[in-house]
Formats: C-alpha cells, sequence, structure tokens
C-alpha cells in the first residue's frame, strides 16, 4: 500500500490539493458562494505552498501515520462544515443536494488537513539535556500573584459574576438552596463578611475575596509550572506556557470573578497532571499516603465548587483504577475514599446549613432550547404553537441560539412542570419525532462554541446578543443601594486595555491570537493530545485526559458555551499537549 502512495504520490498530491480548493468555500465563515477559494494569486500560492509538504508526507510518511493525520483532519473538516452551514443560513439547509455535499466536503477536505498534520505525529525533537537551573516555584507565584494583582487594581474591587447575588443573598440572610454548591457560597460570603468587618464596606469585602483567589489560583499554576518543568527539557515552553497563564487576559480577569469557575478550572488542571504522575509510575503513587490523599482532595474541591464536577472526578477514579491494576486493590481503596469524600461531604454541608433542593433546570438546557425553537422557528399549526408556548408563557420571542437561560430559566413555567413533569416530556418526545432536524440545529447552535474553531458565539454579551462581543461581563449588574460596592479603577490604563478584549473583543481581528480565545480550539488541542498518546504507544498517559473528555460531554448539554464554562479545558489542555509532545519518550 504505502509502496503504491509513493508510486502515485504526484498524482494524489494534485488530486488532494484540488479536492481541497473545491470544498474550502464550504468551510470558511463566508458565503459558500464565494469563489474567494477557487480563483486569484492568493489561492495559486497557498496551493503552491502546501503541495510540496503534502506530497513530501505521502512519499516518507507511514500509512500508521497519515491513517492517524486522517482521522483528526476528517473530524476537524465535519465541525468546519456544520460550523459554517449553522453561522452562514442559522439552520442546516434541507434537501438531497445539502445532505450529500454536507457528507461529502469534510471527505474531500480531510486528506488535505490530515496529511498536514500527520507532521506532528512523526515530530521527532533533538536530544536536550536539562543544562539550566530550574526556576522556583515562588518565582512562578510571584509572577501569576503579580499579574491577577494588577488586574484587581484595574478592575477594582473584582469582577461580580451574574450568580453573585443570589449567593451573598443565601448567605446573608442564612436561607440556602442546593443549586449552588454551598461551600462556595459559604466561602464567598466569609470573605466579603471578613472584609467588611475588618474594614468597614462590602467593596473590602470583594477586594479580600479575589485577593484570597487569585493567590490560590497562582498557587495551583505555579506548581503546575513546575510540573512541566520537571518533564520537559525546553525551558521555553515552559516559559510560553507560563506566560500564557500571566498574560492571556481572561486568566487574570477570571482570576478576579466570583465565578465559580477559576478554581474550578484549576483543580481540574491540578487533577489531571496528577493522573499523568500515576501514570508514569503507579507503584509509587500507591506506596504511602500522602499522594492518595493528595488524589482524593482534589477530587472532594471539585466536587465542592461545581455540581458538573461529577463529570471529571468519577472518570479520573477510572482512569486511577485502569493505571493501578497491578495494585487494584489498593487502587479501590483510594477510590471508594475519594468518592466518600465527594458524596458525604457536600450532603453534609447542605444538611447543616439546612439546605434546600430544588429541582435544577441546569440539565433540561438541551430540551427547552429544542422546543423553544421549533416554536420560534417551526412554522407551526396555532395549536402546536400553543401547545409548546404554555411551557415559555408568552416567552418563545425570547430565544438565543446560544444561551438557553431564556428557555430553560425565568421563562419555563417550572410550577407546570412540578404538578405534571410527564407532560413535559411527553410534549418533547412528540414534536422530537416530528421535527428531529429543528431539535438538532438547536442543540449544535447552542453547543457550537465547543466544537466549531471559527465560532464567535462563545463571546456574545450574556444580556444581548446584538450588542458587542463580550465573553466576560466586567461590569456590575446591580443597584448599588442593594450591594454597595463602589467600583473605582486604581489602574486605568491596564483597564482600558482589558475592555479592548473582554468587552470589544478586538483580538478576533488577528490570526492566531483570536484562536487562543476560543473554546473549540482547545477541544480540538485536547483531541490532538489524545491521538498523541495513541499514536506512540503512550496509552497510560491518554488516560489523563478523561477528565477533560467528561467535562467536555457536560458542556454539549450546559447552558451555552462560555469562556468561564470551558475555562477548565483552556487551562489544561495547553499544560497536557506540551507534556505529550515535548517530554522524552522512554525507547
Amino acid at each position: 500500500m504505502t509502496v503504491h502512495i509513493k508510486k502515485y504520490s504526484t498524482f494524489l498530491t494534485t488530486a488532494i490539493c484540488a479536492s481541497a480548493l473545491l470544498s474550502a468555500p464550504y468551510l470558511v465563515p463566508a458565503t459558500p458562494d464565494s469563489p474567494i477559494f477557487r480563483t486569484g494569486s492568493l489561492t495559486t500560492l497557498l496551493l503552491l505552498a502546501c503541495f510540496f509538504p503534502i506530497k513530501h508526507a505521502l512519499m516518507h510518511h507511514s500509512l500508521r501515520t497519515l491513517l492517524y493525520g486522517g482521522v483528526f483532519g476528517l473530524i476537524f473538516s465535519v465541525c468546519l462544515s456544520l460550523g459554517a452551514e449553522l453561522l452562514e443560513y442559522s439552520a442546516l439547509l434541507p434537501g438531497t443536494g445539502s445532505m450529500i455535499r454536507r457528507l461529502a466536503v469534510p471527505f474531500m477536505m480531510a486528506p488535505f488537513i490530515g496529511i498536514l498534520v500527520s507532521y506532528l505525529f512523526v515530530h521527532k525533537l533533538s536530544p536536550c539535556k536539562r543544562k539550566h537551573r530550574s526556576i522556583p516555584l515562588a518565582a512562578f507565584f510571584l509572577l501569576f500573584s503579580l499579574c491577577y494583582g494588577a488586574i484587581l487594581l484595574a478592575l477594582y474591587p473584582g469582577v461580580l459574576s451574574y450568580d453573585f447575588a443570589h449567593e451573598i443573598d443565601q448567605f446573608t440572610k442564612g436561607y440556602f438552596y442546593a443549586a449552588h454548591p454551598v461551600f462556595h457560597t459559604l466561602f464567598l460570603g466569609s470573605l466579603f463578611s471578613l472584609g467588611e468587618t475588618l474594614f468597614g464596606s462590602m467593596t473590602a469585602g470583594a477586594a479580600l475575596y479575589h485577593t484570597v483567589q487569585l493567590l490560590l489560583l497562582s498557587a495551583i499554576y505555579a506548581w503546575a509550572c513546575t510540573f512541566i518543568e520537571k518533564r520537559i527539557p525546553y525551558r521555553s515552553v515552559v516559559l510560553i506556557l507560563a506566560g500564557g497563564f500571566a498574560f492571556l487576559p481572561f486568566h487574570g480577569v477570571l482570576a478576579v470573578s466570583t465565578s465559580k469557575d477559576p478554581l474550578f478550572a484549576g483543580l481540574c488542571t491540578m487533577l489531571c497532571l496528577l493522573l499523568w504522575e500515576i501514570a508514569e509510575n503507579p507503584t509509587a503513587f500507591l506506596n504511602g499516603y500522602l499522594r492518595p490523599l493528595r488524589f482524593a482532595l482534589c477530587c472532594l474541591g471539585i466536587s465542592l465548587l461545581r455540581h458538573n464536577g461529577i463529570f471529571a472526578y468519577v472518570p479520573a477514579c477510572i482512569a486511577l483504577l485502569l493505571l493501578c491494576r497491578c495494585r487494584y486493590k489498593k487502587a479501590l481503596c483510594v477510590i471508594f475514599i475519594s468518592i466518600l469524600l465527594t458524596v458525604c461531604i457536600p450532603k453534609g454541608l447542605e444538611s447543616v446549613v439546612n439546605a434546600v433542593w430544588i429541582p435544577s433546570t441546569e440539565l433540561m438546557s438541551v430540551p427547552c432550547q429544542q422546543l423553544m425553537r421549533t416554536a420560534r422557528y417551526g412554522n407551526l399549526p396555532e395549536d402546536e404553537f400553543t401547545q409548546i408556548e404554555r411551557w415559555f408563557p408568552n416567552a418563545t420571542h425570547t430565544y438565543k441560539p446560544h444561551f438557553a437561560d431564556p428557555a430553560k430559566g425565568g421563562n419555563f413555567n417550572s410550577n407546570r412542570y412540578k404538578k405534571d413533569p410527564m407532560d413535559f416530556w411527553t410534549t418533547y418526545a412528540k414534536y422530537g419525532l416530528k421535527y428531529p432536524r429543528i431539535y438538532l440545529e438547536a442543540f449544535l447552535e447552542n453547543s457550537t462554541g465547543l466544537w466549531y474553531p471559527d465560532d464567535t458565539s462563545h463571546a456574545h454579551s450574556l444580556s444581548n446578543e446584538d450588542s458587542d462581543y463580550i465573553y466576560l461581563n466586567t461590569t456590575y449588574p446591580f443597584a448599588p443601594e442593594q450591594y454597595p460596592i463602589e467600583p473605582g479603577s486604581k489602574f486605568p490604563a491596564l483597564q482600558k486595555i482589558l475592555y479592548t478584549s473582554t468587552h470589544d473583543s478586538n483580538h478576533q481581528k488577528y490570526p492566531i491570537i483570536s484562536q487562543l480565545f476560543c473554546p473549540a480550539t482547545y477541544t480540538f488541542l485536547l483531541l490532538l493530545t489524545t491521538l498523541l498518546a495513541f499514536y506512540h504507544r503512550r496509552k497510560p498517559l491518554a488516560l489523563c485526559t478523561i477528565p477533560l473528555w467528561g467535562i467536555f460531554i457536560s458542556l454539549l448539554f450546559s447552558a451555552g458555551i462560555f469562556i468561564r464554562y470551558a475555562y477548565p479545558l483552556m487551562a489544561a489542555v495547553p499544560l497536557l499537549f506540551s507534556l505529550m509532545f515535548f517530554s522524552p519518550q522512554k525507547e
């Protein structure tokens, strides 16, 4: 097979490039009828630039290498095709011709992308012995603390997320709901209360909370950088990763936000690196009690911060069992203790504060989106429209394709649902069978930010999708008389720079840089990391990515894809990819 590929490499390369040129217009975020990728001098230059690398790969890469690249290329092409279609038409085009095009285009582009990606699989680093002194953990910690501290001064006293009001009200009134993790509510409320007691204002309480959080996050990322440095002999790689944590705006802005996601993402990052350490030497992990205790506490911290943490720590426990099969009894003991802590302590906190359990609508994001989209765009008869609208009284016009809160939040008739849940699910199944394409469109558009690299919906404002792209609200949406927090930037120049990113999204003007802010970029980097592990026969290390794939699955059914939701992927994936790509392999 390889011999035939080499023999006909020129013909194959020409066919692959021509096929890519024909399919490219359907994969770019522009009108598919545009001739931009069919004619013009730039197209000719791009074709010539890619012709020779593709021919070289066909001549020298093994069939196995080309197949691994092809798998990545096909998945990537499918996502580009669906994403571009949804972006251009806000729907999947009907008809047999559209279906044939939708199936053919990814297969036409996959060889082109796959062969170029195959260079990553065969790339071998030259031997490099460590000739430099290790950077101490304190240096990384100081760098991150100073950078995040500067952002806190610029956005003083920090960013109040939209969940802040719910949590601080529960703490001050002493009436808790289990919808928000009780630990985070107590953690946030205690620091706000302490700051107000010590310094006499709620503003100081906000500053104290954000200071503690940024120091904790700085410590986690500093540990992660030292973990990487011990395993990668290339200081430049470590410095680039540290620079990303220090200077990419979303790291610093989230570090001074009241949302649960920063510390949650930090602990998910730590959990993945702990699994890497276990994969390196399972026996050393099980000897003694400090390492197993660290693993169990990391799982506990994740469970205390977000309810969807179960999608991270349960897969991590499964990975632990697979990695430690040689001593599975002790591994089962560690898993049992970890699960016991993650179940008992959060439930114990809820019991102590008498937290009220109310039916959560979080898992209903996708069903509500699908039903509301059906009513909004399905051209239904009046009786069918009325049957759906009774679940969203006079609110179907508020449907937003990339944000489910208007559907499953305040506009959903939860009282009706409590009385007769089966009525809702019967209606849901009925219209799902009748309008499957609309249901599929609703699911894809709600999650598009997670799998479409050219997507910008992740940057939309939560309040109005027609306004400027905003991936994180850095203004206070609360009445000052209700929450007397007085914002006042201590660093106006930096505040202006941050607003160009968080509010104006000016980074989207620049190639490569714009992709650093896109959650889907990290999804495909995670896919590439996983494929690299299997290609290099480092299957135990592939298990380190399982917690992140668990989070990925949970995000597919979330209320939307925003940077703060996808932050665990954006924090952990660059580290895992660097370890997989740059760390020396045992022969």
